[in-house]
C-alpha cells in the first residue's frame, strides 16, 4: 500500500498512528499600493506588478500637489482688443485683434510684443523686372528681337501689371489675360515676352554680359519654340486612343524581339570566331627557336 501511495504522490501516514497535520501554505506577500496611485487604478492591476518607469516612480513618491507657480515679475496677464495696421498692405486697412499684455502693481499696462505687426514679415514678393521711360526708349524699343514680337508698350505694361499682381504665376495670368484690342496670347508668348525683357534689362543695368553670366536668366534662357514642341508632344501623348497605344506597344515589342535576335546572332558569331581561333592555334606547330652558334674556346 505504501508503494501505491508513493506512486500516486500521497503522503504516508506517520509511524505510531499519529495523524500528521496538513502543512499550511505560505500566503503570498500582498503588494502594497504605491504612493500617488489611486485605489481604482491599483485594483485594475489584478495582483500583477505594475510596470512603472523609474523616473515616474520617483515623481510618485513626492507630494501629489504641485508647488504653486511663482508669481511673474512682469505682472498680471491681461488681454485687450486693440486696432492694428498691417505694414505689408498699402491701403491703410485697420483691423482689431486681442493683444496679450501685463499689468503691474501700479496699474500700468505693457504689451507682451511691441513693434510692427509680426506677420507682416511673411509678405514676400517676387523680384519683377520693370522698365522706366528711358529704358523703354533706349533698350526695349531699339532691340530688333523685341520689336519683332509685335508687342506695344501698353500691352507690355498690362502684362507686367498682371505678373506683379499674381506673383509671376504665368498659368494664372494666361487664364485671365484679356488685353483690349490685342491679339490672343498663349502661355509661351507671355513667358517669352517677359523673360526677353528681363534679360535685356539685366544686361543693360549691369553694363556687360560677363558680370551677369551666372544669372539663371542668361545661363538658362527661356526657349519658347522648344516649350511649344514639348507641350504639343505631351498633348499628343495624352490624347491618343487605346488602339493607337496598343499598336505602338506591338511595334515596340517587335522591335525588342528583333534587337534580342541580333544580339544573339552577334554573340554566336563571336563565340564561333573565338572557337575557330583556338582550334587554329592548337593545329599550328610551335615556332622553332634559332640555335645559338657555339662559342669558340
Amino acid at each position: 500500500m505504501a508503494d501505491v501511495k508513493d506512486i500516486l504522490g500521497v503522503p504516508r501516514a506517520p509511524a505510531g498512528g499519529e495523524e500528521r497535520k496538513p502543512e499550511q501554505k505560505a500566503k503570498p506577500e500582498r503588494m502594497k499600493r504605491p504612493e500617488g496611485m489611486s485605489r481604482e487604478a491599483f485594483a485594475l492591476l489584478g495582483g500583477s506588478n505594475p510596470v512603472i518607469p523609474s523616473h515616474l516612480l520617483d515623481g510618485l513618491k513626492k507630494k501629489d500637489k504641485l508647488a504653486k507657480p511663482k508669481p511673474s515679475t512682469k505682472g498680471t496677464v491681461i488681454y485687450r482688443l486693440k486696432p492694428f495696421n498691417n505694414q505689408a498692405r498699402d491701403d491703410n486697412l485697420q483691423l482689431t485683434h486681442w493683444v496679450k499684455g501685463y499689468k503691474d502693481a501700479n496699474g500700468r499696462i505693457r504689451d507682451a510684443q511691441e513693434g510692427d505687426y509680426p506677420f507682416a514679415k511673411y509678405n514676400k514678393k517676387v523680384v519683377l523686372f520693370r522698365y522706366d521711360g528711358e529704358e523703354w526708349l533706349n533698350v526695349i524699343s531699339k532691340d530688333n528681337q523685341l520689336a519683332s514680337m509685335g508687342w506695344t508698350k501698353e500691352e507690355t505694361d498690362y502684362l507686367l501689371d498682371m505678373l506683379e499682381q499674381f506673383d509671376l504665376r504665368f498659368v494664372v495670368v494666361a487664364d485671365r489675360y484679356n488685353f483690349s484690342g490685342g491679339p490672343p496670347r498663349t502661355l509661351e508668348d507671355l513667358k517669352d515676352r517677359y523673360y526677353s525683357i528681363a534679360r535685356k534689362l539685366l544686361v543693360a543695368r549691369e553694363g556687360t554680359d560677363a558680370t551677369v553670366l551666372n544669372n539663371p536668366l542668361l545661363r538658362n534662357p527661356y526657349n519658347a519654340q522648344h516649350e511649344r514642341t514639348r507641350r504639343q508632344a505631351l498633348r499628343t501623348l495624352m490624347t491618343r486612343s487605346n488602339d493607337t497605344e496598343a499598336a505602338e506597344n506591338e511595334i515596340l515589342e517587335k522591335a525588342r524581339v528583333i534587337e534580342d535576335k541580333r544580339k544573339a546572332e552577334h554573340a554566336a558569331a563571336a563565340a564561333a570566331a573565338a572557337a575557330a581561333a583556338a582550334a587554329q592555334k592548337k593545329t599550328q606547330p610551335p615556332p622553332v627557336q634559332p640555335q645559338r652558334a657555339p662559342v669558340p674556346t
